[in-house]
């Protein structure tokens, strides 16, 4: 049926990442089943009518591959029949066919990967409006499996056109997939940023192209709303009131890291992890201290040898996290929201994940030119200044909230880092940070426990 021969564009499923999907369809179908009239079906304490009624309890767990997240609602429970999860236009798609609860607000390649086996890529979010180009040939399943060959790593391609005054221009391009990027028109491949924890927050979308430098969020995701269902969704102009009602339930959604394999809950012993936590923190800046009273655990003080050594790496991955590092940055100079890892100013930051050395195949490349000054640029995308024009928003893009981020792989705006160590690499390399082998190990365990 498909070209063996082709080779993937990042990294190959792993074993793990295909339990975690199985997990969560497995999830899918049993939350969406037909409750049996002649049992009191429960599960984890939650009636089976409520599950089909689709209330979707405060924290009831998600499975992912460090443990299980969860949210929580401050409307009391999780309502899937909100019209976010409803299709608004014409295309079937809707605001969660990119925005998952069981991945954490956004989508798992993984689950985009089966989608397609199980329906030879016809589900409404198979649309040439993020296939690698506005002219693939969709005529096949073959011919799908290639058209959507970004799609399936988890990438959607957006763009937008440089504006006219800006102070620089594009020079060059190289347009491998032929997405239709242009010397005036950006295209680009990015990662869906999770709909959840706006309580600590500043802008919206990957280059703030909702909030626009307001700081305005509820502005801003009133913005993405009607942009999704006229855009992506291909519907009509919604009614205020329908905006309103899908922008107060995003409003309501915390979604954090719940347990951790080998710990359990991440409110024991003392700690303050989980989403429930997290729906009472305030958008301050400050460290995260949500697990320091695991900071020089004794093993075995508080419950097994085992369970109380992850706690105490856990802790000491959150102090590496909270440090300047020998290398001279600090994790918090951009994630300085405490206990949410956002920034409390929504200031943009250029973290290299555009730069041309770590570009992947069949993203686009751009080679800009400073009007004044002559300087030469090249990038993948240039995030911010696609909507200000300006030389110094260039490859600058949103600090997003790191609760929940296990579940939420590949990362960076592009998905370049497949793995959390990974991310640590790339900063590695990109900013000159420096971490031991251990120390990437318990900065790897404490991102998970977020």
């Amino acid at each position: 049926m498909f070209d063996r021969r082709s080779k993937p564009l990042f990294h190959r499923p792993r074993f793990s990442e295909l339990l975690v999907a199985a997990a969560v369809v497995s999830a899918s179908v049993a939350c969406a089943a037909e409750p049996d009239a002649s049992a009191d079906v429960e599960v984890v304490g939650v009636s089976g009518t409520e599950l089909h009624d689709g209330r979707i309890p405060n924290s009831f767990p998600f499975p992912n591959e460090a443990g299980t997240a969860a949210t929580y609602s401050t409307a009391g429970f999780v309502d899937s029949n909100n019209p976010f999860h409803e299709p608004q236009g014409r295309n079937g798609r809707s605001c969660e066919t990119c925005h998952r609860i069981h991945s954490g607000w956004s989508i798992h390649p993984v689950e985009v990967e089966l989608t397609f086996w199980l329906t030879g890529g016809r589900a409404p979010i198979f649309n040439l409006l993020d296939a690698n180009g506005p002219n693939a040939d969709v005529s096949t399943v073959a011919a799908r499996y290639t058209a959507y060959g970004m799609l399936r790593k988890g990438l959607f391609r957006r763009g937008g056109t440089i504006p006219s005054n800006a102070e620089f221009e594009i020079i060059a391009v190289d347009d491998p997939l032929q997405t239709g990027a242009s010397l005036t028109r950006v295209q680009a491949f990015r990662r869906p940023l999770a709909t959840a924890n706006f309580h600590i927050a500043r802008n919206v979308g990957w280059h703030d192209q909702n909030a626009d430098g307001t700081g305005d969020v509820h502005a801003g995701l009133v913005s993405q709303a009607v942009g999704n269902i006229t855009g992506a969704q291909q519907g009509d102009a919604p009614t205020p009131e329908l905006v309103e009602e899908i922008v107060a339930y995003e409003e309501g959604l915390r979604f954090a890291q719940q347990s951790v394999f080998g710990v359990g809950l991440l409110t024991s012993c003392g700690a303050q992890g989980g989403p429930e936590k997290l729906s009472e923190q305030a958008p301050v800046k400050g460290r995260f201290d949500l697990f320091d009273a695991w900071i020089d655990l004794v093993p075995g003080s508080c419950t097994t040898l085992s369970a109380d050594e992850k706690r105490a790496q856990i802790a000491r991955g959150q102090e590496l996290f909270n440090a300047t590092n020998p290398g001279g940055g600090s994790c918090r100079g951009c994630h300085d929201a405490a206990n949410n890892g956002s920034n409390v100013d929504g200031i943009l930051f250029d973290v290299g994940a555009s730069r041309p050395e770590f570009r992947k195949p069949g993203m686009p490349l751009y080679t800009l030119r400073n009007k004044a000054t002559g300087e030469i640029r090249q990038t993948t995308d240039p995030g911010r200044a696609i909507r200000t024009g300006l030389w110094q928003d260039v490859d600058r893009f949103k600090t997003p909230s790191l609760r929940g981020v296990v579940a939420r792989a590949p990362y960076f705006h592009n998905g370049i880092a497949p793995t959390l160590e990974a991310v640590i690499l790339h900063y590695e390399e990109a900013l000159g940070f420096v971490f031991t082998k251990r120390e990437r190990k318990d900065l790897v365990a404490f991102l998970e426990a977020l």
